[in-house]
């Protein structure tokens, strides 16, 4: 149950994050932080309209004399820790992200009056020549800033060479005699390494891609002084080399950044957790010997002890998530290709920012982006999402494992790998392109499958083929060359280039509500489950507190900051208050009594002792206290007392439970409720009134039946019984009757709880005679042998007694037979209740409005005094819905009660259930058409080869079979 209680909890608080996050816009720093990737401690000092010049140690000297060098226009920014600069018409023709420490040497540039310049070199011998393009005040600002933000980031200079020696870029360079500074060791790579990086280097042209990347640094920069320009966007998307793919990993997703900024960190959590155990750390060792095992490292200690300590210390630092499915399998990838530092950082990186909520306790990202998928199909295919709702096919089911493995599960990871490359370049859509993509090679086929064991088979055969060619009866060879992965990129990132990373975001915000609500569903649905069996308690019932319980703690909750599924005491007293009527948090007279008995009824539910509830605390002590058996519910309330547990009640208890049956009854005491005897004397008193009425009546009836000499008595001319609109009824004699009976009742209590309380000695003892023989003495010494009698001897009420007690007096009787559990209001949905008291006004008016209660009250007084009268009445009895009971002092309009338990299953009601199931039914409509947009089937690969054949060229509606609808957040967690 704990577990389900924290899954709400993560719930719960996804949706309050995604629902403000959704309720405003980004801020400027934050759009600014995700489009560069840059931690989350970074914010924009200053920026600058500027104009950029690029110098390398291997530029031609000639260009630089003839001042002939690219200059690209946009705008440079400063951070705390960066020097950010994009060119203005597009990012990809330049920009770059210059960590401030890797700065050796910053200097003014010569030149006129109206031109402020500065030229600043990295480590890496590159050379930035920024001029500035405004007022010259406003240029030497920024420059001044620049200055604070150097010297601030001066301590850092020291971590910087430990970081380069690992980075392969450097090593590379270094090897070759290219780099100012030498590293003669290679860097702690990933595990391939020594098993061998996956698929065939020859093949792959792994030499031929590391010779381009090696000029490129060469030109550009590496690592934290890159530069990027369209080259670098060509380089990834043709494969990375397998000994750079790590760091480019970690390049492009940001995760190197904070390598550098926490040096030391991911061995600091190991350290600090060694020997520590979780639940966390029982799920990563279930799943270790399943992570790739493909690949040879996961069949070795030493690959596992790798996989081991990441996920191990991943958990540690997000305690929040811990370990979630599928998370073992990107772990896996990441370290064939890098070390256990960077792995556990590009980790961090891709949890909480790039696929927020795929790995957590609800999975809700991943869930979201499966209706975002589907909803996409629909839009850009709709021939082939209509044949998939026609036939039932769950799509999510088929690509859930691709969005939450990242593809690394599904296709071979020679394949995979290329995915992964774009997906840290171009971020989430990667994985929508691709996944159209798919949908949209095969989709012939997939347009002649009737279920979905076919649809998944025919996508299975697809992925173990994709280094088959494309075109296999092709006549011309260089078709016959392209492979089906390569059709695969050409389709993903061109023909769905029109999936952008706004639409992803509109259609996440248009379809969040419903997946959240599905999860939340799903978790009430086996929470409820999982309680213990409650026969006292309806699911109606449960399902009502649960809402309750999980709105009063999350309310609070948003206002401490936290997370909880437990209630403490004060929250319990705002639960009791919403479903009881003798609760009553505004009441400041009764607060002394009312925390008493509360805190009683607390200690009692509170089975764990830790001084806080569980849901499932609040449903077993509900269904305790609306016990439909009378000794058992007497039991119940007689244990409240019971401390020792040893079926004893001593003196202090006795006066408690009078204290406490004295204070839960004032409702009724005091006149705001109704028991059923009080309800049997106002349908007495007003079938009186009836019935004086009807005589009235007959008798004016029979007079002018006499004048005219009529002999007819037909039922035809005699009036129907009818509810009065106006009653006379003595309003403070019924109150004070109630109320006297009920402090009769606390009084006959008290007496008889002593009176017939046992003695703490054996009961068995015989009691001693007292005679009037003897002095005076001798009578004290015998009165005070006897145990019974005597005042200051302990005394005990055992539960037999109590039950005797209670059942000797009607008005108690009544109470724990009926009116205590009438009391608790857990039918009345959340926020359907009134929570303002009502007073015996109220009580009249909603009698009055059940007339069939009163006109068979009246007919068994006129059954009773004349059956030929009885049979003489109508027996149509109308209702007025304009009833009103008029007291001494004035009339009282009277309105439908529909709160009170006392009428239930009046039409009235039963109108209202009809209308509710209408209201549901209504919603369940056809769908509306389907957007009409269909991809352009005319995609084009390099020289003009034509991959890709039209599924069909009529637009047709796309209807929902059978009035089913796909909902992946409740088929995932069903399936």
């Amino acid at each position: 149950m704990s577990f389900l209680g924290n899954l709400k909890d993560k719930v719960s608080q996804a949706i309050l994050e995604k629902s403000s996050a959704n309720s405003k816009k980004l801020t400027k720093d934050e759009s600014f932080r995700l489009e560069y990737n840059l931690p989350d401690t970074e914010t924009i000092i200053d920026e600058s309209a500027a104009e950029i010049s690029i110098v390398s140690p291997y530029t031609s000297k000639n260009s630089i004399s003839d001042n002939t060098l690219p200059f690209f226009s946009g705008k440079i920014y400063l951070t705390q820790r960066f020097l950010v600069f994009r060119d203005v018409y597009d990012k990809r023709t330049c920009s770059f992200v210059l960590h401030i420490s890797s700065i050796k040497k910053v200097e003014r540039v010569p030149s006129n009056s109206y031109i402020f310049a500065l030229s600043i070199t990295a480590y890496s011998g590159l050379q930035y020549i920024i001029q500035y393009v405004g007022i010259r005040s406003r240029s030497e600002q920024f420059s001044h800033k620049f200055k604070i933000m150097l010297k601030e980031n001066l301590p850092n200079v020291k971590h910087l060479r430990p970081f380069l020696e690992t980075c392969y870029s450097e090593y590379l360079l270094s090897k070759n005699h290219c780099n100012v500074e030498e590293f003669q060791n290679q860097p702690a790579g990933g595990l391939g390494l020594k098993f061998k990086f996956p698929g065939d280097a020859r093949k792959l042209k792994d030499k031929s891609k590391m010779r381009l990347w090696f000029e490129y640094f060469k030109a550009h920069g590496r690592n934290i002084t890159l530069s990027r320009d369209q080259m670098f966007y060509k380089l990834i998307r043709v494969g990375l080399p397998n000994r750079l793919r790590g760091e480019i990993w970690e390049l492009c997703c940001g995760s190197m950044y904070l390598r550098l900024d926490n040096k030391d960190e991911y061995s600091s959590i190991l350290k600090l957790n060694e020997g520590k155990h979780s639940l966390a750390i029982d799920e990563i060792e279930k799943d270790l010997n399943r992570s790739l095992p493909e690949f040879p490292a996961y069949q070795t200690e030493e690959g596992i002890n790798r996989l081991r300590r990441v996920l191990t210390a991943y958990s540690w630092k997000n305690t929040e998530v811990g370990y979630c499915q599928a998370m073992n399998i990107v772990v896996a990838a990441l370290l064939i290709y890098m070390s256990e530092e960077q792995a556990f950082w590009c980790l961090s990186i891709i949890c909480d920012r790039l696929v927020p909520g795929y790995y957590s306790k609800t999975m809700y990202g991943t869930l979201l982006d499966q209706k975002v998928y589907e909803s996409l199909v629909q839009k850009t295919m709709p021939l082939l999402w209509e044949h998939i709702t026609k036939n039932d096919i769950q799509l999510s089911v088929v690509s859930l494992p691709w969005f939450l493995s990242l593809f690394l599960s599904s296709m071979p990871l020679v394949f995979a790998f290329r995915i992964v490359d774009v997906f840290f370049l171009n971020g989430p859509k990667t994985l929508f392109q691709v996944a159209l993509a798919i949908l949209r090679i095969n989709g012939e086929e997939l347009l002649r499958t009737e279920d979905d064991g076919t649809f998944i088979s025919i996508l299975k055969d697809y992925f173990s083929t994709l280094d088959d060619s494309a075109h296999p009866n092709s006549p011309n060879e260089h078709y016959r060359s392209i492979t089906k992965f390569q059709e695969l990129l050409v389709v993903s990132f061109k023909e769905f280039a029109i999936v952008t990373d706004e639409m992803v975001e509109n259609f996440r915000a248009r379809n969040k509500n419903e997946v959240f609500q599905g999860i939340e569903n799903f978790i009430k649905r086996t929470q409820l489950r999982n309680f213990p069996r409650t026969r006292n308690l309806t699911p109606e019932n449960l399902s009502n507190i649960y809402d309750r319980f999980y709105q009063i703690v999350q309310s609070s909750d948003v206002k401490m900051g936290g997370g909880t599924s437990l209630m403490d005491f004060e929250l319990y007293k705002v639960f009791m208050s919403e479903i009881t009527d003798w609760v009553n948090l505004n009441n400041q007279y009764e607060d002394k009594n009312q925390d008493a008995f509360l805190k009683r009824l607390f200690n009692n539910w509170d089975v764990e002792k830790r001084n806080a509830l569980t849901l499932e605390n609040i449903v077993v002590g509900l269904n305790k206290l609306v016990e439909i058996d009378l000794m058992e519910g007497l039991s119940n309330f007689f244990e409240l007392y019971d401390v020792d547990g040893n079926g004893k009640v001593n003196k202090e208890g006795m006066l408690l439970i009078s204290e406490d049956l004295l204070y839960l009854t004032t409702p009724w005491r005091d006149g705001f409720k109704l028991d059923s005897i009080t309800n049997k004397a106002i349908e007495s008193a007003i079938a009186d009134e009836i019935i004086k009425q009807q005589q009235l009546a007959e008798k004016i009836n029979k007079e002018r039946e006499d004048n005219a000499n009529g002999n007819s008595s037909s039922n035809e001319n005699l009036p129907e019984i009818k509810i009065p609109t106006e009653i006379d009824i003595d309003r403070e004699k019924l109150e004070r009757q109630q109320s006297e009976r009920y402090l009769s009742a606390a009084s006959m209590f008290i007496q008889r709880s002593f009176e017939y309380a046992q003695p703490e000695e054996n009961p068995e003892v015989p009691l001693i005679d007292l005679d009037d023989n003897g002095d005076e003495a001798d009578r004290m010494t015998k009165l005070m042998a006897n145990a019974a009698l005597d005042p200051t001897h302990p005394k005990y009420l055992n539960l037999p007694t109590f039950r005797m007690v209670i059942l000797a007096d009607e008005t108690y009787e009544l109470f724990f037979s009926e009116t205590f559990r009438d009391s608790f209001h857990i039918d009345s949905k959340i926020n359907s209740l009134n929570k303002n008291s009502r007073n015996l006004r109220d009580m009249f008016d909603g009698l009055l409005a059940d007339g069939r209660r009163v006109a068979n009250e009246v007919r068994r007084r006129m059954d009773t005094q004349s059956a030929s009268s009885a049979a003489s009445v109508s027996s149509r009895v109308q209702q007025n819905d304009n009833t009103s009971i008029k007291s001494r002092s004035h009339t009282i309009s009277s309105f439908n009660d529909e709160e009170d338990d006392d009428f239930r299953g009046t039409p009235l009601e039963e109108d209202l259930l009809d209308n509710a199931e209408a209201q549901v039914l209504s919603e369940i409509v056809p769908s509306e058409g389907r957007d009409k947009l269909e991809l352009a089937n005319n995609s084009i690969v390099d020289h003009d080869v034509k991959i890709l054949e039209s599924f069909s060229n009529e637009n047709k509606n796309s209807t929902t079979t059978n009035g089913k609808k796909n909902d992946p957040a409740i088929i995932e967690f069903e399936t």
